[in-house]
């Protein structure tokens, strides 16, 4: 583990403090725009995957309680939605905490970069494989190729959840694919956020998407293995287990199919 200046051991302890601290709840004026939305017609799927098969990644040190690297990267994500007052295993979409936690989590200070961009995709039939593509496209920085058949299953999955979960007969279905990824020596930290209108058909008995555009967001980081040696005392306070990270989503325990989302 190389060794850093003084100043610099400061400013990460203060980044990681500042990271740590609490949203405001938003004001009287923010309360009145979001007592207008109709939550009932909004749902939130997430679904996360890891991908603990590829590069070597350096030895654990002071985190070797953690059993691996996927461990201290969950721990992050964790950390993070408890932070925001997200629930990734709730299909109740709660505006504030879906966005406080990108906030949070595009600034992981254990992170040696983020990197974050849209891509627009025209959805004009019923197809999940339209998306599939798009995000096989958007994480091949960060992902094996041969490892993208486990976040195949996972984007079904979230597909599935959303054509059952039966709302108003007309629905926003908010998504986000969590992914941790051994790549070129790293691990990567990615997020695949969407937002689709659903239709309800009667006769299928579940939902369909109608012609649409679909901004698809895409954002990962780069874990940095020396910052979280060196801040393994902060780490160890709250650690949890990558197991538990997939687990715990609104489409873990759902049976994969290839319906449209």
């Amino acid at each position: 583990m190389s060794g850093i200046s003084q100043p610099q051991s400061h400013r990460e302890v203060v980044e990681i403090a500042l990271w740590q601290t609490l949203f405001s709840e938003p004001d009287t004026a923010a309360m009145s725009m979001l007592s207008q939305l109709n939550s009932q017609s909004q749902e939130q799927v997430v679904g996360n995957v890891a991908l603990q098969h590829g590069s070597e990644l350096p030895d654990l040190g002071p985190l070797s309680s953690f059993g691996s690297w996927e461990n201290v990267a969950s721990t992050l994500l964790f950390k993070t939605a408890v932070m925001s007052g997200f629930d990734p295993g709730s299909l109740t979409f709660d505006p504030v905490a879906w966005d406080n936690y990108l906030k949070k989590a595009a600034t992981i200070p254990f992170f040696l970069s983020y990197t974050y961009d849209n891509r627009n995709v025209s959805l004009s039939a019923p197809s999940l494989d339209i998306i599939i593509d798009a995000v096989s496209d958007l994480v091949q920085n960060f992902l094996n190729p041969q490892n993208f058949d486990d976040v195949k299953t996972t984007i079904q999955k979230m597909a599935a959840t959303t054509v059952r979960n039966k709302t108003e007969p007309e629905k926003v279905s908010n998504q986000q694919l969590g992914i941790l990824s051994r790549h070129d020596g790293g691990l990567y930290l990615g997020f695949v956020r969407t937002a689709s209108v659903m239709q309800y058909n009667q006769d299928k008995g579940g939902y369909d998407p109608p012609p649409q555009t679909l901004t698809i967001y895409r954002g990962y980081g780069a874990l940095d293995f020396e910052r979280c040696l060196r801040n393994a005392n902060t780490l160890l306070t709250w650690g949890t287990h990558v197991n538990a990270w997939v687990r715990d989503t609104s489409s873990y325990a759902v049976k994969p199919d290839g319906s449209p989302a």
